[in-house]
């Protein structure tokens, strides 16, 4: 069935907080010369006038050109989406609308934006079952014109009478309600940590020699830390669900750590406490107190009385991953605006660090 609506008046895009699934709802494309909210994905692009001088807007620039957002938006929020632009598009242009549910690069639906001089589109767009995460994609082919402005995308109440997209399998991370909406086959048991996510491993699950079924390695902001196989030699201040995963064998309230809460691991009159100043941090024996010895395990330099802990900067999101940058962090939560920003990727202190 066909989605395409063709509007005889601009779409309102309400606020964060009424719907919205993506970030610069539609009338702020550009902040300086650059793109606001949405990534080049490929190609070219360039801030061009529209039909009005204050509101510009995004041309496809070449013969395959394609821009990108990601967002949090889940079967929580709903399950019927409007996504509405502004279209300036020559015949000798191909552009499309490509719904990539989860994030994970399977487009699982497409819509052709139609030619057209300045004409309000709406597409609606149905999504059956759970799912966790949007990419929206505009991808432009061939040599003619075409220029995009008032992007925005919103929850709406009904698309009754539309077909669904269905998405994928699900990667690990993800949220599912069956096994079979996991591409491991996965589905976390009701009841457990991870309940309602995709897995990679779980108890039944025989991983390979030097491996176990532990924390995993998240790939996408919109999906929950996994249970994967992974290796047993991970470092001070990694992630950790069982002591066997931490090659110092223990895990403290998932790191992995040099001892334990009740002081085990530690000397005679030392205690065992946190290191860094986050939510998730390794546990050591009289942490930032400058009394390790060169050679002894720290995970910040105040544990060593040189000052000097030497190892990998530890960079993590609120809920402890590891990251680079803010765009690997999840959406909403401490230090965010709305729920479809990105948290904070904070320096924390050092992985796998040595007193020097």
């Amino acid at each position: 069935m066909k989605r395409l609506v063709i509007l005889l008046a601009f779409s309102q895009v309400g606020a964060t907080d009424c719907g919205n699934a993506v970030r610069d709802p539609g009338f702020d494309l550009w902040c300086g010369e650059n793109m606001c909210a949405w990534k080049i994905e490929r190609g070219d692009v360039a801030k061009v006038a529209t039909w009005n001088k204050g509101d510009p807007g995004v041309e496809l620039v070449g013969d395959d050109v394609a821009i990108e957002q990601l967002s949090p938006v889940d079967f929580h929020d709903g399950s019927c989406l409007e996504f509405d632009l502004i279209a300036d598009v020559d015949t000798t242009a191909q552009v499309d609308l490509n719904i990539d549910v989860f994030g994970d690069g399977s487009v699982e639906h497409t819509e052709r934006v139609p030619t057209s001089h300045w004409k309000p589109i709406s597409f609606m767009l149905p999504i059956q079952g759970s799912f966790g995460g949007i990419r929206f994609e505009l991808a432009k082919k061939g040599s003619g014109h075409a220029v995009l402005a008032n992007i925005g995308a919103k929850i709406v109440d009904s698309c009754d009478g539309l077909d669904p997209i269905i998405p994928a399998p699900a990667p690990n991370g993800a949220v599912c309600d069956s096994a079979a909406g996991c591409k491991s086959g996965i589905c976390g048991a009701s009841g457990s940590l991870f309940a309602g996510q995709c897995q990679g491993c779980d108890g039944t699950t025989s991983c390979g020699t030097g491996m176990i079924c532990g924390i995993g390695e998240p790939l996408s902001p919109v999906y929950s830390i996994p249970m994967e196989c992974t290796s047993t030699t991970k470092e001070l201040g990694d992630n950790c669900f069982w002591n066997q995963e931490c090659a110092s064998g223990i895990c403290t309230k998932g790191a992995c750590s040099t001892c334990k809460e009740d002081g085990t691991g530690c000397a005679s009159g030392q205690m065992c406490a946190p290191d860094w100043y986050a939510g998730h941090t390794p546990y050591l024996c009289n942490p930032l107190t400058h009394a390790g010895a060169a050679g002894t395990p720290c995970a910040s330099d105040d544990d060593c009385a040189s000052a000097l802990c030497a190892g990998a900067e530890r960079m993590q999101c609120s809920d402890g991953r590891a990251c680079s940058t803010a765009a690997n962090c999840p959406f909403g939560g401490p230090g965010t605006d709305n729920g479809l920003q990105n948290g904070p990727c904070d320096t924390v202190g050092v992985q796998g660090g040595t007193c020097q």
